[in-house]
């Protein structure tokens, strides 16, 4: 059986209060994990069970992981979103994700994924 996650990620500040203190890593899918592990470790091993599990890069610099079979992407940025370093976006579990990548390369990780990406 596949696994059924569909995104990954590195904690941001207000996800690792109360009982999460110490959590590094996000995990999406039917219910949100947080998990103490970082994501360097845990990315390997969701992508050991999920071949279609990638990453591209956020604005800040760090790597979000996802199941490229959920998303929909490159989506085209305008020129007031091209900030930060934003080139290119997709879409996943119905929010945009702006990324790094341009949309060549957003392209090119979602086929060598296993994705399929829009024209």
């Amino acid at each position: 059986m596949r696994p059924k996650v569909i995104r990954a990620r590195r904690t941001i500040s207000g996800e690792r209060g109360g009982d999460n203190g110490e959590a590094k890593t996000r995990i999406d899918w039917a219910d949100t994990q947080l998990v103490l592990e970082p994501i360097d470790e845990v990315a390997p091993i969701i992508k050991a069970a999920l071949p279609s599990f990638t990453c591209l890069t956020t604005t800040d610099g760090s790597k979000i992981w996802f199941d490229a079979l959920k998303a929909s992407g490159p989506l085209p940025v305008t020129a007031g979103q091209k900030q930060n370093g934003i080139r290119s976006s997709i879409k996943l579990m119905g929010y945009r994700q702006f990324v790094t990548e341009t949309p060549q390369e957003v392209r090119a990780v979602l086929q060598q994924a296993g994705g399929a990406p829009v024209s």
